[in-house]
């Protein structure tokens, strides 16, 4: 004869406990992939408004490019949005603009992150004077 013998209270507590600690693990992960995804994406939009600058300071007269207000704002150098502040620089490799052959171009996308961490992007070009290369001015 086989006794019939039930199972404890204590296997299935045991089971639930590390059930749980499981669990609690995988959620922090989700947390985590969550972070990193939000920073992504502000990332990604930061290079997208770093890059939209800089194509619009291509596009631009060679001529206009230090006074050059591109967005009828009023704000030759600086734009924010959506908290992420964009800046550019334009330096000739002359005194003057009119007389240099070429132009270094630099544009900043600066934004904090959720622990408040300054991040940023950085693009550059080099622009040359279509008077000194043969272009169309």
């Amino acid at each position: 004869m086989h006794s019939k013998r039930g199972v404890s209270l204590v296997e299935p507590m045991v089971a639930m406990v590390v059930l749980s600690f499981s669990l609690l693990g995988s959620v922090s992960m989700f947390a985590l992939a969550q972070d990193g995804i939000t920073g992504g994406a502000r990332r990604l939009q930061a290079m997208a408004l770093a890059e939209t600058r800089l194509e619009r300071l291509r596009a631009a007269a060679y001529h206009t490019l230090l006074t050059a207000d591109l967005d009828g704002d009023g704000v030759v150098n600086r734009q924010t949005i959506n908290g992420i502040s964009v800046t550019w620089t334009v330096r000739p490799d002359r005194p003057s603009l009119a007389n240099s052959q070429t132009a270094t171009i630099t544009v900043t996308a600066a934004w904090s992150d959720q622990a408040g961490r300054r991040r940023m992007v950085r693009l550059g070009m080099r622009r040359a004077n279509p008077i000194f290369s043969g272009g169309a001015v």
